[in-house]
């Protein structure tokens, strides 16, 4: 058990923010009475363009609701869409809220969709490739790319894991159609509930950000299509700004934790997925591939036990999940990744000794001998 003079360490905390700008910043704000499309909104969409892409920014409520917003305007009724199986919920959900239906298609050995899988998967009624940057690893772009491109597909990435991250030559964000990501309060640039939608086709990013306005053209009252509010609020946007300054640092912090991670496990029977040589990535989590599953339990309890928080990652796989509807091509690699992984701290208040306490922690699981 830990000792009183060793805290527990939280799986996730929120990184620290400027408290005194933000007050200022909600002060006026308040005082404008512009709670929503503001100068905050204006401003975190500019300041976020260099770090995605050359496309347009769309701020919206959460990575969530980008995501259907994305999907709807690209959607035909009754369409297919290809997604991976090893993700979190909210990637298959919005495709049927978009009103199109998912595929399930396997995962390569890091948990990103698999470009070969994606191409079997492929039928006639199939729209897109909806691929995720799992951890914020850069998924495999230029299969998925190629894949998009013989069928005549568009390419959408769930981003939410990856602001900051990089493929070769460009950031994550340039690389899909439309990519989509968080600046929820688990993420490197937390700010209580928000994301946006980076659109690299003009007409794309208008039916987007229409959709995101209840259907109006700014200023209109006309409705030229559905849509819903999904406005980001400008206390929101706030607080990214504030954040914002600060992301280099947060993102050389968190690579600097895994790389401890990775030396410290190297002999044992794990792995951490990790960017190739000519990626970065934005390491939101630090997920761990157990070799043997049945290590899993014990080991987590033996952390726990030390006061070291975790977390499954995603298990159970998504053909599993109960409310899943849709269609499955195929799913080995997922369903095993979902049995063998989970993960451990990675956020900006992890201490130097924090680190070095979940290394040694987990070298010292007697399971291993």
């Amino acid at each position: 058990m830990i000792s009183s003079s060793a805290p527990p360490i939280p799986f996730h905390v929120p990184d620290r923010v400027d408290i005194d700008g933000f007050v200022e910043d909600a002060r006026a704000i308040l005082e404008s009475g512009r709670l929503s499309l503001g100068p905050y909104t204006e401003r975190i969409e500019a300041e976020l363009a260099p770090w995605v892409g050359p496309g347009q920014v769309i701020a919206v409520s959460n990575c969530s609701d980008g995501l259907i917003a994305a999907l709807w305007a690209i959607r035909e009724p009754g369409a297919e869409v290809v997604v991976p199986g090893f993700t979190y919920l909210a990637t298959w959900q919005a495709v049927i809220w978009a009103g199109m239906t998912p595929v399930i298609a396997d995962v390569d050995a890091g948990g990103s969709l698999d470009p070969a899988a994606a191409e079997a998967a492929v039928g006639p009624r199939t729209r897109a490739i909806l691929g995720v940057h799992l951890a914020g690893n850069p998924a495999d772009l230029t299969g998925l790319r190629g894949v998009a491109d013989r069928h005549g597909l568009a390419l959408v990435f769930d981003s939410a894991h990856a602001l900051g991250a990089r493929w070769i030559d460009r950031p994550v964000g340039a690389g899909g159609d439309i990519e989509v990501f968080s600046v929820g309060p688990t993420k490197q640039l937390g700010a209580n509930e928000g994301g946006f939608v980076v659109a690299n086709d003009p007409v794309l990013a208008e039916r987007i950000r229409m959709f995101a306005r209840q259907g109006h053209q700014a200023g209109e009252l006309d409705a030229l299509e559905l849509g819903m509010n999904l406005k980001m609020p400008e206390l929101t946007a706030a607080l990214a700004l504030r954040a914002l300054p600060e992301l280099e640092q947060r993102l050389e912090m968190r690579a600097a934790i895994h790389s401890r991670y990775r030396a410290g496990w190297a002999d044992l029977p794990l792995c951490l997925p990790h960017p190739l040589p000519d990626e970065r990535s934005a390491h939101k989590d630090a997920l761990v591939y157990l070799d043997d599953p049945a290590t899993r339990a014990p080991l987590r309890a033996h952390l726990d036990a030390r006061g070291i928080a975790t977390k499954a990652y995603y298990d159970p796989a998504i053909p599993d999940l109960t409310a899943f509807s849709g269609r499955v091509a195929s799913t080995d690699r997922s369903r095993d990744l979902a049995r063998r992984s989970f993960a451990v701290p990675i956020h900006g208040r992890l201490s130097v000794e924090d680190v070095e306490r979940i290394v040694s922690a987990v070298c010292g699981f007697p399971g291993w001998s």
